[in-house]
């Protein structure tokens, strides 16, 4: 490739990602449903056949700002489903994981919320209970993995899955209020540790 069309490359990629911030910022300041293709393309400072080129329309920018992340979360659980580590460090990882993933995403997840519980904007659905289920199922299928090979006390495979997805979702809520969090990735890796401590059975303590 030429220095010429890696410019090009550059040059196109940087006025791709800026529709897409700009299109985020605008979003969250205005709503959905107030935005116009007009506002997101003045502050990328493009024209809207760029606009259209890249996205389409409005719909299709929306889109791709809320799918783009949750394709990570998908592979991210297809991979935690399938390893081999003790079930403890595969929801430690897997929660992490996530953690780290909403944080790089956190004004796509401001978005989704405000979509999701707010009322209707007219947006493209978005599957996003689809994916939170997702997450438990993922969940589910490892504390009862745990509690098969006898890593974890014969408790309600149902009820533990639900008790850590809810300190996922506190620790996750937490990002989105506009005072300083006081719990972060460390402070989720506690919670869950305590969670563990209280249901890993004698037998596996006795191991360590």
């Amino acid at each position: 490739m030429t220095a010429n069309k890696r410019t090009v490359r550059s040059e196109e990629h940087a006025a791709r990602e800026r529709l897409l911030q700009s299109a985020l910022d605008i979003f969250n300041k205005k709503g959905y449903a107030s935005t116009s293709v007009r506002e997101i393309v003045e502050a990328a400072g493009v024209t809207k056949p760029v606009l259209y080129y890249y996205f389409r329309s409005k719909e299709g920018i929306y889109t791709e700002l809320m799918t783009k992340p949750f394709e990570v979360l998908e592979r991210m659980l297809e991979e935690t489903a399938h390893e081999k580590q003790s079930a403890r460090e595969r929801v430690l990882r897997l929660y992490e994981g996530i953690f780290l993933l909403f944080v790089k995403n956190l004004k796509a997840a401001r978005l989704m919320y405000s979509i999701y519980y707010g009322p209707p904007q007219g947006a493209p659905f978005i599957d996003f209970e689809g994916y939170h289920l997702k997450i438990r199922e993922v969940t589910g299928l490892i504390v009862k993995d745990g509690i098969k090979r006898g890593e974890f006390r014969a408790v309600n495979a149902d009820t533990l899955t639900c008790v850590l997805i809810g300190a996922l979702n506190f620790v996750l809520e937490e990002q989105l209020c506009h005072h300083s969090p006081t719990v972060d990735k460390k402070g989720l890796s506690a919670m869950l540790t305590l969670i563990f401590e209280g249901v890993t059975s004698a037998k596996t303590k006795r191991k360590r």
